[in-house]
């Protein structure tokens, strides 16, 4: 399955690794297909995984780069 993709100030993103690259401690963002939005906490290179808070449980998460690709959400 092919990821899909996703353009984000005017930056194209196929994979969360790639997103994760453009995204700063406290940016918003969500899935594509969802309406969950998370805050980007850091990225966890040795375990592949991306650390964020949900904001509707305010729970930390782990996003592993095979996920589906995340989009921003600008407030």
């Amino acid at each position: 399955m092919i990821p899909r993709t996703e353009i984000i100030n005017n930056r194209v993103a196929n994979s969360v690794a790639q997103l994760a690259s453009f995204l700063k401690p406290g940016d918003i963002f969500r899935r594509p297909r969802g309406k969950t939005q998370y805050k980007f906490g850091k990225l966890k290179g040795t375990a592949d995984q991306v650390l964020c808070e949900n904001l509707d449980t305010h729970r930390l998460e782990q996003i592993y780069f095979n996920s589906p690709v995340f989009k921003l959400v600008f407030i």
